[in-house]
């Protein structure tokens, strides 16, 4: 597949002149280009070097020292993998919009669109600016005059300036009442970035703002100029994580799969891309710094994966970006799964399986262990598909991430990658503490009229790590390294155990991995043992960094001789039903949904209750359980809970059949 249908680009002769054209609005809007660039360099206050050409600088330091790391199509064995390509483009020289062709270099735009601009029924009666089947030959033709957003018309300009004729912006570039268009472009966002020669990112404000640091007539706090990072300034992570642009769903596929990126802040720029970052000039003392190594020898994938991801499942770097989206604001709920489709999308082709809601079903008993540090509300989507409450889509974290540390103490199967994909290397955890979960149960998706039984196979071969195992056949492409494992798709990374691992497409194929919609749901429905617990307040939880957000209520759990069995968070304040049981005892509906077992120490209980039910070999066996709300012949997860096996084995108990919501 290599993107939408292509029609011919019009005869320019049909259009006004360019320099007609540029005289008549680009100049108009940016009040003289060339004369600005004369300002900057006359004033006092302003840098030596003006913005465009630091950006040409970081690009040409770029290109000559990172060996095609960073440049889309420049490597030999790319030049022919068929991925999605937008389907139109803007011509900044000509104002106008054209047909893409799969040869086009274009520069991305990264922003936040401006308030009221998220509509659920585009329309040009409140958004004269952007892309509907009524005026899509009108914008072959030329752009509006008057009506475009001053960062799009910075975004144009620059693109100018580098010689890069075209542009995509989301908004202009995707027929917003195409539906079918709509969905191609969502699913596939993260083609759009990797293939961008170059993504800018509106930092600061919104799409009505424009990039600040392209203005010659502002003067930053402290003289710093407009590329500002003197000493005291802050640093480039500093300011990424204060912006507005950061805290919002849309943009973490953009800045994820986008291989470099000039970053537009109120007062200064900054450069990152898949092997440096740069706050100054490259060849300054800032860049030995400030950036990431001398020589970069950080591997990329293949384009299918958007050349960020390894081609075997890592629930550990799946855990990170999950979490970093949790945080993140949405203008209208119904995009909580189309934001991040286009992640999942990628990684659909290494989870053997896919995903669903976010879940990745291979690692099914693993992901339903997802914990809140601070109180969360469900999300309340107006139409399907509806999100479940047992998946951490199914909730507003309100700015403090989802806890998914009980992902990556399970995802022991990796000794140490061979690199990072993308960026700084990423810390894997690595924990003294075993986590070994243990999967008990057969789960089924269904939405009450079709069902389908969920491949949760992710450790199928955690036995063969066993040294008794040593002659025992191997999956295929996994091959023994010493005491340890590889797969043929990555020589550089070792293996403690194999696990399910995708036949790589083929380089002639361009195969849609499975959907959001592959699988029925919402619903989850299996067999297991439930049990009521007495449960009482211990105490509450919350970030230091997360004042404003209600903790969540932490309780003991006891059994029906008094003593204690275990913990439970809930995912808000309260561990009643109708009523708060600060001062009194309730019992609760657990549900048990796994089994693991931990040693040297815990994830889930305290130091104290670690060490005060171990066994002499310092382990101790653990019954994951939910805490659930009945209404109406469906349960509700209300909280995540842990029981020690010997307790849940002692507890009175009864075996049901669940259907979770």
């Amino acid at each position: 597949m290599s993107g939408l249908g292509r029609s011919p680009r019009r005869d320019p002769s049909k259009r006004n002149s360019i320099t007609d054209r540029i005289l008549g609005s680009f100049n108009k809007t940016r009040q003289d280009a060339s004369a600005s660039i004369q300002r900057r360099a006359s004033s006092a206050s302003a840098p030596k070097q003006s913005p465009v050409s630091r950006i040409r600088e970081w690009l040409d330091a770029c290109n000559r020292g990172h060996d095609h790391h960073c440049s889309p199509g420049s490597r030999p064995q790319d030049q022919d993998v068929p991925t999605f390509r937008p389907a139109w483009l803007i011509d900044s020289a000509e104002r106008c919009l054209v047909r893409a062709k799969t040869t086009d270099r274009y520069v991305a735009l990264s922003y936040v669109w401006g308030p009221g601009d998220r509509k659920r029924r585009p329309s040009t009666e409140a958004d004269p600016a952007i892309l509907v089947k009524a005026n899509v030959d009108v914008y072959e033709d030329a752009l509006p005059e008057e009506d475009l957003p001053k960062t799009v018309l910075d975004a144009m300009w620059v693109a100018r300036k580098l010689g890069l004729r075209y542009l995509w912006v989301d908004k202009l570039c995707i027929v917003q009442d195409d539906q079918e268009e709509v969905d191609a472009h969502v699913r596939h966002m993260a083609y759009v970035f990797a293939n961008a020669y170059l993504t800018l990112i509106a930092a600061h404000g919104d799409i009505k703002t424009g990039l600040l640091p392209l203005d010659p007539r502002r003067t930053p706090a402290g003289g710093r100029g407009p590329l500002g990072m003197g000493s005291s300034s802050p640093t480039h992570e500093e300011l990424v994580r204060r912006s507005k642009w950061r805290s919002r769903g849309w943009t973490l596929e953009e800045a994820l799969y986008s291989r470099r990126r000039v970053y537009f802040f109120e007062e200064a720029m900054a450069w990152e891309c898949h092997c440096e970052t740069w706050q100054g000039s490259p060849t300054s003392v800032a860049k030995s710094v400030r950036g990431r190594r001398d020589v970069c020898d950080t591997p990329l994938s293949s384009a299918v994966f958007a050349y960020r991801h390894a081609p075997w499942p890592d629930l550990d770097e799946y855990a990170r970006i999950s979490m970093d989206y949790s945080a993140r604001k949405l203008t209208l709920v119904d995009d909580t799964l189309p934001a991040f489709s286009g992640i999942t999308h990628i990684l659909s082709r290494v989870f053997p399986g896919g995903f669903l809601y976010g879940m990745p079903l291979m690692f099914l008993d693993v992901a339903l262990l997802w914990r809140p540090q601070a109180s969360i509300r469900r999300r309340a989507v107006m139409k399907p598909p509806f999100l479940p409450s047992w998946s951490w889509m199914g909730w507003w974290f309100d700015g403090v991430p989802v806890d998914l540390g009980l992902w990556r103490a399970a995802a022991d199967y990796v000794v140490e990658p061979g690199a990072a994909r993308q960026g700084p290397r990423q810390k894997r955890l690595q924990s003294p503490h075993a986590f070994k979960i243990k999967p008990t149960l057969t789960w089924n998706l269904t939405d009450r009229q079709a069902t389908a039984p969920v491949p949760n196979n992710g450790f199928q071969f955690r036995d063969l790590r066993s040294r008794r195992s040593s002659g025992s056949s191997l999956p295929p492409g996994w091959s023994r390294a010493g005491s340890y494992f590889k797969h043929d798709s990555d020589d550089a990374t070792l293996f403690k155990y194999p696990i399910p691992v995708e036949d790589p497409p083929e380089e002639d194929e361009y195969p849609p991995p499975p959907g959001e919609t592959a699988f029925p749901g919402p619903y989850l429905s299996f067999r297991t043992s439930s049990a009521f617990f007495v449960v009482d307040y211990d105490a509450t939880l919350a970030p230091r960094e997360a004042e404003m957000n209600p903790p969540v209520a932490v309780g003991n759990i006891w059994s029906k001789s008094n003593q204690w069995s275990g913990s439970v968070r809930a995912h808000d304040g309260w561990l009643g039903i109708q009523s708060s049981n600060y001062e009194g005892d309730e019992a609760l509906e657990f549900i048990a949904i796994s089994t693991a077992t931990e040693r040297r120490g815990s994830h889930v209980f305290t130091e104290e209750q670690f060490a005060a039910n171990r066994d002499a070999g310092d382990f101790v066996d653990v019954v994951n359980v939910l805490w659930i709300e009945r209404i109406g012949g469906v349960a509700y997860r209300r909280g995540l809970g842990h029981v020690l096996q010997k307790a849940w084995d002692a507890q009175p108990k009864q075996e049901v059949d669940v259907l979770l919501g």
